[in-house]
């Protein structure tokens, strides 16, 4: 389960969103340790071009007032791959979600944090729903990758290659998901960077307590 992510604005996300010719990247939301349930960047082409929207974390929401939050009988942060069948998000609302990193523990010990390369700007694959005004997200996640799972043994988060054609259709409005079945595995290289990781103090710490390395 991916639970807590960086959005670091010393990356280059803007540079980054703005070279995938996504619009508004001013809207971008910065922070490190974005956890569930707050506000989160997102891409959607909903209105026919790829923009910054920003989203709650939680894909089901519930009616709080004249407003919505999240759903307290369904823990919707992530979309497990084997249910995107299920799911009329999956043929209609898909999108991505902007990040520089992301921490995983095992059974809530040993917590490390996962970036490519030197904390290089990427997509995580996602899902969103529309609430009257507002939006709320989940991200995709696979299983493990076999060289991840020491440190994390359920679940790895979809992650987009970066390919414009991919990302195209990705936030397209084609149904069809048939397309997307080669990027259901985990992959611990995008675009030529390899996957590193690193122990942190705790999850929601970014105080490193050794040395970052390529994972493997």
């Amino acid at each position: 389960m991916c639970s807590l992510f960086d959005v670091d604005d010393h990356a280059g996300i803007e540079r980054f969103v703005d070279e995938h010719g996504i619009a508004h990247p001013q809207r971008m939301i910065f922070g490190r340790r974005r956890r569930p349930t707050s506000q989160v960047s997102i891409v959607t082409a909903r209105h026919g071009t790829a923009e910054i929207e920003n989203a709650i974390w939680h894909l089901y929401l519930q009616r709080d007032g004249d407003g919505w939050k999240p759903h307290k009988k369904y823990w919707s942060i992530n979309s497990n791959w084997k249910k995107l069948g299920q799911r009329p998000e999956y043929r209609k609302s898909r999108c991505l979600i902007p990040a520089s990193a992301w921490v995983e523990s095992q059974h809530g010990d040993n917590p490390v944090e996962f970036s490519f390369g030197e904390h290089a700007p990427f997509f995580f694959c996602g899902l969103y729903k529309t609430w009257g005004d507002t939006l709320s997200c989940s991200i995709i996640t696979l299983d493990a990758h076999p060289d991840t799972k020491k440190y994390h043994e359920k679940s790895f988060p979809m992650i987009a290659p970066e390919d414009s054609g991919f990302i195209e259709q990705w936030l397209g409005p084609a149904e069809d998901t048939m397309a997307f079945e080669p990027y259901l595995h985990a992959s611990t290289e995008v675009g030529g960077k390899q996957l590193m990781v690193q122990p942190v103090e705790r999850a929601t710490s970014t105080e490193y307590t050794a040395a970052a390395h390529v994972v493997n």
